[in-house]
Parts: C-alpha cells; structure tokens; sequence
C-alpha cells in the first residue's frame, strides 16, 4: 500500500513536470494560429512566447528558495493552481496583451512547479534512491522539452490552438489532488526563514535584464539601447547580487554550492546541452516547415523519435554511469550530440525523411545521455539542498536555451539574410538572359523582388516551396499573351520552325490579298461564289499560321521560363542548404569544445 502511495504521489509530480518544461515549447508551433485569430504580426505574437520563458528564469531559483523555506508541498499546490487557472485563462484571453499576461502568470506557476519537484521526489524515495528519481525526472524534462514541435503537430492537426492550453487544465487538477493526498510537507531544515529582500529583489533584475536581452535581441536590434541596457543592467546585479550574498547573514543563495566542481561542472554542462537543443527543436523545425513547406503534424512527427530517443537513453546513461562514472557518459553525450549536429548540416532539400529522422533520433540519444549531468549535479549536495540545488540546474536550462535562441536564430538570419542577396542577384542575372517578351520580363522581376522582401522573422526570411510555387504561376499567367511574343532563340528546333510558319503565314497573306484583288477585278458573277471561298480559305490559312507561329512562341517562352525557374530553384536549395549548415556546424563545433567540461562532473574526482 505503501508502495502504491508512493507512486501514486510521483505521477502527480512527474505531470507537474512535463507540464511545466512542455509549455517553454509546445506553444511555438501554435503562433501562426494565434497570429490569424488576434490578426497581429508574428513579432508581437512572439511575447507569449517570451514572457513564458521570462518568468521561469527569474523565479525558479527564488521559487525554490522559498519552497525550502516555508513548505515544498503548499508551494507546489500553489504553482499547480496558477498553472492551470491560467492555461485555462488562456484559452478564453480577448486580445493578445491579455494572452501575454495570462501566460507570464502561468510561467510563474511553472517556476514554482519545476524546481519543487525534484526534492519531493528525493523526499518520497529517499536520499538512496537519488539516483533513480533524479534520472527519472531527467527524462521527464529532457522528453517534455523534445516533445512540443510533435505533441504540437498532433494538437493542431485536429483541433484549435486553444487546445494548447486546455490540456493543462485536467492534468493540473490530477497532479494537484495526487501531491494533495499522497505527499508530506518537506522543507530544508538547515535554513532560517528569513527572507532576503535584497537577494530576491538583485536576482531577479539579473535574470530579467540578461534573459530579455537574449530573447529580444534579435527583434530589437543587439546594439539598440534598449538591448545593450538590459544585458548591461543584468551582467551589473549579478556582482551586486554576488555581493550582498557575501556580505548578508541568511543569504538567499549559498554560493558555496558552486564550490563544489561537479555540481558546477554538471550545471555548465546542462545549460549547454540546453543549449544544443535549439536545433532540433527550432531550427530543423523551420527547415520542415519553413523551407520544405511540410506541415505541422508532419514536422512534429518527424522530431518525436528524437524525443522517444531521449527517454530511452537517459535512464540508460544513468545506469551506466552507476557502474562507470558520471563524466564517461556525460563526455559520450555531448559528443554525440556534437556529431548529431554535423550530420544535420549535411541534410538537403531532397533528403529522405528517413535519413533526418535517423539523425533526429542521434541527436536524442546524445541528449540523453548528456541529461545524466542532472543527475551528477545533484548528487554531491546534501538532501536538503535538493531543492535550491534543483533551482539553480533548472534555471541553467532555460538561460541555455535562451542563449541558444539569441545565438542560433541570429547566425540563422544572418546567413539566410546572405544566401537571399545571393539568390536574388543570381536570379535577376538568369531573368535578364532569357529570351522573354517585355511584358513577362517585368512581371517576372517584380515577381522575384516581392519574394526577397525581408520578414520579421527568420521564418519569413526563409524561402519556402510555397512561395515559390506562387512566384512561377503568376509568371506562367503572365505569359499566356500573345502580345510582344519574341521570335524562339535562334539554332534551336523551334527557332528553325518558327521562321517556316512565318514564312508559310507571309505567303498565305499575300495569297489572300492577291485573291482579293482578283475578285474585285473579275467581272463574271460565276466565279465570284469560289473566288469568295478561296479568300476565305486564304484568310484562314493565314490566320491559323500565325496562331501556329505564336504557339511556337509561347512554346519557346514556356520553355525559358522553365529553365530558368529550374535554375533558380537549384540557386535558393543551396543557398538556404548552406545556411542552415553554418547554423548547424557553429553549434556543432561549440559542442565538441565544451565536451572536455564533462570530465570534471564525476563526484568522485572531487574528492
């Protein structure tokens, strides 16, 4: 019975979990949707998003703080209740603005969710049992972070985005009655309860001003002022923050944590796997759907192996790392990861489905593996520091992706903003080459100067298939006038047979005129009925040649503007191809000198 209660009380914790990580991702995919129904830009459609993520940086170390301070149990209620009331709030929010508030409030109760629930689960099983419950929320979190673009995809193929939210409400009421009725009230006993004002106040200027300024860096420009001032004033409260944490009596943070090297190493090694996990989860999902104009569901599906790929090998990397040690299987992680990006940057825009979802399925194992570093941090604290412990490991994963957005989003645009000027200059100088008429030489450059007009977002930037479509039908519309139709380019077939219809259509006219002035001459009324009829004959003749002559050259037209919409085509797929390499290949290279970090996260090195 008592092993029942216990599980029991760790579903409800492993729900408030997913949940709480899920939402940083699963909303991503619902921001077209969102934009339609409020008919606002994506950028301002962005700041659900942001403020979401905003509020779990600043308070998950104060949130668990003070969970350890005055009760872990009240605390979690308390975030399951703000969760849900506001993913339900969410669903019915009258304007944008409102929607963003609602969703800062639910980023507050997914601060207050995540970091408790590690500590509670220690407090269920046991300090022995860290190991165990520690990789099995490790792989709660790293499958919940994995999983949005899919469990997105499958939401929105058969309802609303309102949907997105209304999920959280029932299983924010099952985790809330299961911690209710099966968990007990923990706290860290070693701590006053005595709040640091300063600390709180200083901590939380730190993480807005640094997490703002990644996030919005790329919207607002990196050296506007509003950007430079935000990171400035961060990286400022962080000493000060330091300072008074030094120089206080009951400080809200014991730095001294840090001074242990593999918790520090094993946090540094998280944010960077964090880091990392952009690309699968933004990146290649901009590829799907961005540039092979996949749709959601279909995006989704090909990125949930590498979910399912990170369930499976984290608690094996636990394991392993039982009988060998943290730091080989954190190494083995963040290399596999680093070779999972390589063989990313490799993929093209008719690679087999199957090829990107065995590299997914790489990168998830790499990943998992790696999330072991959750385990390996928390295991030199002592029970009690569980929870500030938590906190600190949490708030490096959502720094990491921060990071990881304001990095890799901006090489991203960066390169595609170079590959577009590419694109458009090589496209303009096959245009101008072909034998067209006037008027589809004009609408094709205008055609191909509204398809390299810059978004607001990468996304945009990027050009997709669809757009592509788009620009080619309204060039082939454009010629199917016969008027200003150009002769076929010479020494081709066409060319050859265009100038015998011409000559053909120039003797049949002048056949028809001759019969016309042989009727008008005549005089004998019998044999004006079949001059009549060979003129009419004549004049048709004629006109069907020059038809004849005008397909050949709508013929030859068609089939310019096909070689070079091919050429083009072949132009935008290597260009965009390499853009996203870079991206891939920056975060690749990152990874593979940050790896040795991993050999500092075994404990017993510490020693």
């Amino acid at each position: 019975m008592q092993k029942m209660i216990k599980q029991l009380a760790f579903i409800g914790l492993a729900i408030a979990m997913f949940m709480g990580i899920l939402d940083g991702t699963i909303v991503n995919i619902a921001l077209p949707g969102i934009m339609t129904h409020f008919n606002a830009t994506l950028s301002d459609t962005s700041w659900i998003v942001t403020t979401y993520v905003l509020a779990l940086a600043i308070f998950t170390i104060v949130a668990a703080k003070l969970a350890d301070q005055f009760g872990r149990k009240k605390f979690m209620i308390l975030g399951l209740l703000l969760f849900g009331g506001f993913s339900a709030a969410c669903m019915f929010a009258p304007s944008l603005f409102v929607l963003s508030i609602y969703r800062f409030i639910q980023g507050i109760g997914a601060a207050i969710m995540t970091p408790i629930v590690l500590p509670m689960g220690v407090e269920l099983f046991g300090k022995s049992k860290l190991p165990l419950v520690t990789a099995a929320i490790g792989a709660i979190s790293a499958l919940a972070a994995a999983s949005g673009p899919a469990l997105g995809g499958v939401i929105l193929q058969f309802g609303s985005w309102h949907w997105i939210f209304a999920i959280n409400v029932p299983l924010a009421l099952l985790a809330a009655l299961l911690i209710l009725f099966f968990t007990q009230e923990s706290y860290d006993e070693t701590v006053s309860r005595q709040i640091d004002f300063w600390g709180i106040l200083t901590l939380t200027a730190a993480l807005f001003g640094i997490t703002f300024g990644l996030l919005k860096g790329q919207a607002y420009g990196w050296q506007s002022v509003t950007i430079i001032s935000s990171l400035s004033i961060g990286i400022l409260m962080v000493f000060v923050f330091i300072f008074i944490q030094k120089n206080v009596k009951f400080p809200m943070l014991e730095l001294d944590l840090f001074k242990l090297r593999a918790f520090s190493s094993s946090c540094l090694i998280y944010l960077i796997i964090s880091f990392a996990l952009v690309c699968p989860s933004l990146v290649l999902n901009y590829f799907l759907q961005n540039v092979l104009n996949y749709s959601a569901l279909t995006a989704g599906l090909m990125i949930a192996p590498c979910s399912l790929a990170v369930a499976v090998a984290m608690p094996l990397g636990t394991k392993l790392a039982a009988k060998i040690g943290a730091a080989p299987i954190n190494f083995t992680g963040t290399l596999i990861i680093s070779a999972s990006l390589f063989l990313l940057s490799l993929i093209k825009t008719d690679t087999p489905r199957t090829i990107i979802i065995v590299f997914g399925i790489l990168n998830g194992i790499g990943f998992g593996l790696a999330t072991q570093s959750i385990v390996s941090a928390m295991k030199p604290l002592p029970k009690s520091k569980s929870g500030i412990g938590s906190g600190i490991v949490n708030t490096g994963r959502q720094l990491g992706m921060c990071l990881g957005i304001a990095i890799l989003v901006t090489i991203l645009d960066a390169n595609v903003d170079q590959a577009k000027d590419q694109i458009h200059r090589q496209a303009d100088q096959i245009v101008q080459h072909k034998h067209l008429s006037k008027h589809v030489h004009r609408v094709a450059q205008t055609q191909i100067d509204s398809l390299f007009v810059t978004g607001n977002n990468s996304s945009d930037s990027v050009i997709s298939k669809a757009k592509m479509k788009k620009i080619r039908s309204r060039i082939q519309k454009a010629a199917e006038k016969n008027q200003g139709l150009p002769a076929p380019k010479r020494g081709t077939v066409l060319s050859q047979l265009y100038t015998a219809s011409s000559k053909l259509s120039q003797g049949s006219g002048r056949l028809a005129k001759g019969q016309q002035r042989l009727s008008e001459i005549v005089a004998d009324k019998r044999l004006v009925p079949v001059l009549s009829a060979l003129n009419t004959s004549s004049q048709r003749l004629h006109a069907g040649q020059q038809q004849f002559s005008n397909a050949l050259a709508k013929l030859a037209q068609a089939g310019e503007l096909q070689n070079a919409m091919h050429r083009i085509q072949k132009i935008r797929n290597r260009q965009i191809e390499r853009s996203f390499a870079h991206t891939y290949l920056f975060a690749s290279l990152l990874m593979l000198l940050c790896s040795p970090i991993a050999f500092f996260t075994d404990t017993k090195k510490t020693a």
